[in-house]
C-alpha cells in the first residue's frame, strides 16, 4: 500500500506531467513517478523506451 506522502508526491508529479510541454522533462517526471510506484529501473527503461 502506498502511504499518503508518496501518494501526494505522485499526484504532484502527475500535475507536472500534464502541465509541462517539454517531452524530455515529462519523461523524467514519469521515471520518478514509476520509481515511487515501485517499478525497477529496467522496467522503467522499457516503459519509457530509453537506454540506461
Amino acid at each position: 500500500m502506498i502511504n499518503q506522502h508518496l501518494q501526494a508526491k505522485i499526484a504532484e508529479l502527475q500535475e507536472f506531467i500534464y502541465a509541462w510541454p517539454d517531452a524530455r522533462e515529462v519523461k523524467k517526471a514519469l521515471a520518478v513517478k514509476l520509481v515511487y510506484q515501485g517499478y525497477k529501473y529496467e522496467e522503467i527503461q522499457t516503459i519509457l523506451d530509453v537506454s540506461g
